[in-house]
């Protein structure tokens, strides 16, 4: 599953390094809340490179969402796409952003974290193609799949597959630093593994026009969300109050953006300015991740049915040895 700007990555591998290092600072600073502190937030991202799921964040702080919560937050992007979970089990983050598979096989390790909220409402990953026929899984046999080295795709492209009778060793992988969509365009590889409102907004604002899609659920994968909100879990213990402010901030910030989605990108740029010359997929990706975060005006709930039917999907493909009980996943105790 690819996050991520836009084409040139090559050039931006020491930006992402130093986001890994540094971090973005937020926070207006200031007191707020119900007990007049401001308690100190370190907000871990999903990925390395900044991305539109991000704007949620910028805009709660820009406004002041976060600081009438009585938080100062500061964005940290890790230094690697497989590091969000250990981020928060070290406390070097205490709230963050991550897909949901990270949050099982961090619990198989034991690792203190817990889902929070959802972030998405459903399972928008698939693959993609400039083919004109509709995707096929039975005649992937030899071809080529753009991949992201993320635990999201290892788990998701196996089940796939699997629908379609094949194996991970009946089709060549190929990865990239970063997207694999230009991979796509240039046709080095015959299908890219996407999100639609990332990579399949890639496609279209790089000139691909409307590419074919089949989505996992379409296959029979689980229809779970992508992304979840995470915390360490000790740490959320210790401060419920702080959890659900800084998730009802997140959300003020999100639907600050999806009202404003000029000024939304707006920020996310001047934040991130090494992503501003990707402008038009930048605002096109915000506006089709914004249906995207809640359902019937409902925002964040997760259910006992979503993890179960999720980590039994990945017990039977082989690729969890047990599913713990859903309590062990998430919680629903710190929403707003």
């Amino acid at each position: 599953m690819r996050h991520r700007a836009v084409r040139s990555w090559g050039a931006v591998i020491g930006t992402v390094l130093a986001l890994a290092a540094v971090g973005t600072a937020c926070g207006n600073g200031g007191d707020g809340g119900g007990d007049g502190e401001t308690t100190a937030v370190t907000i871990v991202t999903e990925w390395s490179f900044p991305d539109p799921l991000w704007i949620p964040f910028l805009a709660a702080d820009d406004q002041g969402f976060y600081a009438e919560a009585g938080l100062d937050v500061t964005i940290q992007a890790p230094p690697d796409n497989s590091t969000t979970m250990k981020m928060l089990a070290s406390g070097d983050a205490q709230v963050g952003l991550s897909a949901i598979t990270d949050v099982v096989f961090a619990r198989a390790e034991e690792l203190p974290v817990v889902s929070v909220a959802n972030m998405t409402v459903r399972n928008n990953w698939g693959l993609f193609s400039l083919e004109d026929r509709p995707i096929d899984i039975s005649a992937l046999r030899g071809k080529t799949i753009g991949i992201y080295d993320d635990s999201w795709t290892a788990a998701m492209l196996p089940l796939m597959l699997d629908s379609g009778g094949l194996t991970i060793d009946d089709v060549e992988t190929v990865s990239a630093t970063g997207s694999v969509i230009p991979l796509l365009l240039e046709g080095e590889i015959d299908v890219a593994t996407e999100v639609t409102n990332l990579g399949g907004v890639e496609i279209v604002t790089s000139g691909g026009g409307d590419p074919q899609v089949l989505l996992a659920p379409e296959v029979g994968a689980p229809d779970t969300p992508v992304w979840v909100y995470v915390a360490d879990s000790r740490w959320a213990q210790e401060n419920p109050d702080r959890v659900t402010a800084w998730l009802d901030a997140t959300r003020q910030g999100a639907e600050w953006a999806i009202e404003n989605p000029e000024d939304a990108v707006a920020l996310f740029e001047e934040a991130y300015p090494e992503v501003a010359s990707a402008h038009e997929y930048n605002l096109a990706a915000w506006q089709a991740t914004a249906p995207l975060l809640s359902e019937d005006g409902e925002w964040f709930t997760q259910t006992e049915t979503q993890w179960i039917g999720f980590t039994k999907a990945l017990v039977d493909a082989g690729q969890l040895d047990e599913a713990l009980d859903a309590t062990e996943y998430y919680t629903n105790d710190y929403l707003p």
